[in-house]
């Protein structure tokens, strides 16, 4: 008896409130329902597609497929049911033909969207793997597939995260800081006017390689909505140059409402993006930011940070490692792959 041909094909979804119903497929991070909002702001957004894989009508794999209008293809949430290497290799050529089909110049990803809620990347071997925001968990296969495909490695981020205490103020006194002081916004609707110099700071001073998210201009509001409903003002602090009146830093931090503690209390945040005028650095004033976050935090009964950050950002790994004791945990890879 002849056996059976399993007949595979790709379905093309573009309504965002659909959409919704296939994200967890393709991430290990629950794609839980009072996070909905938040996914569809960014959906809508990015114009974003789904490719669903059938299997003889049952759907086995999934990927987003998105842009923000440049050469680039997204894609997020790849996953495929027990991570069968035939359905992930199946999707992944149908990804590529989509990309050449719309005259995209690349594939990048997995960039899944919110990221600050999903984040980024293939988690590699030797990365911890309990569940928590933003660090998404896979085996090997996705990126072996992947890179026997033409893709190569883009961004390697990596986390630090650890136990946070209350800074000692004797870690101040090795600097000269009598030139700044901290601007703590007290109520949330101060934020909307903090947008431009925050993103401005962003786009001067961080590296490349650190500006993972497309299109961050357009998901400010998203984001901070999200702080908002899950942590406190406090979780956001900027720095500013007494004597231009300017704002020459900022630390911006995130709840975690995913993992917990043994009392199964929420009691983790995220440092999210630390950001120091290029003409400013050296002075310690990344402790500074730092210390008044973290101080503020631990008042809040917040004990537990993770850090993510482009691996090659050596000031802020000395910071995590040499100052504030956390430990390197795991690491994410972005692959991207030209289209020709």
């Amino acid at each position: 008896m002849v056996p059976k041909k399993m007949s595979l094909s790709v379905e093309l979804i573009e309504n965002p409130n659909e959409i919704l119903k296939y994200l967890q497929l393709g991430i290990s991070i629950p794609v839980r329902e009072d996070f909905y909002e938040f996914i569809l702001h960014d959906l809508t957004v990015f114009r974003a597609k789904s490719l669903i894989l059938k299997e003889d009508n049952k759907i086995v794999a999934h990927t987003l497929a998105y842009d923000d209008g440049g050469e680039v293809l997204f894609f997020g949430f790849f996953g495929a049911i027990d991570h069968e290497e035939k359905h992930i290799e199946f999707l992944l050529r149908k990804l590529i033909e989509f990309a050449q089909n719309h005259q995209y110049k690349f594939i990048r990803g997995p960039i899944n969207p919110p990221t600050f809620i999903f984040g980024w990347g293939f988690m590699t071997e030797d990365s911890l793997e309990d569940m928590c925001i933003s660090k998404p968990v896979n085996p090997p296969i996705y990126q072996e597939i992947f890179t026997q495909h033409g893709f190569y490695i883009k961004s390697k981020q990596g986390t630090w995260e650890g136990e946070i205490y209350k800074v000692p103020e004797e870690e101040l006194k090795k600097y000269d800081l009598e030139g700044y002081e901290i601007h703590a916004p007290k109520e949330w609707d101060e934020i909307p006017n903090l947008k431009m110099p925050l993103l401005i700071l962003s786009v001067r001073n961080l590296a490349t390689e650190s500006q993972v998210t497309p299109s961050p201009e357009n998901l400010f509001e998203n984001f901070f909505s999200f702080a908002k409903k899950y942590g406190g003002i406090y979780m956001v602090k900027l720095l500013r140059y007494k004597q231009s009146k300017e704002f020459v830093g900022c630390f911006i931090t995130l709840p975690d409402p995913i993992k917990k503690n043994q009392e199964g209390k929420n009691n983790s945040f995220v440092g999210y993006s630390l950001t120091i005028d290029k003409e400013h650095r050296g002075k310690g004033l990344s402790v500074y930011l730092v210390k008044e976050v973290f101080d503020a935090a631990y008042e809040e009964d917040l004990r537990y940070v993770s850090v993510p950050m482009e691996v090659n950002v050596v000031e802020c790994r000395d910071l995590a490692k040499n100052i504030f004791g956390l430990s390197y945990t795991r690491t994410h890879l972005i692959l991207e792959r030209k289209i020709e």
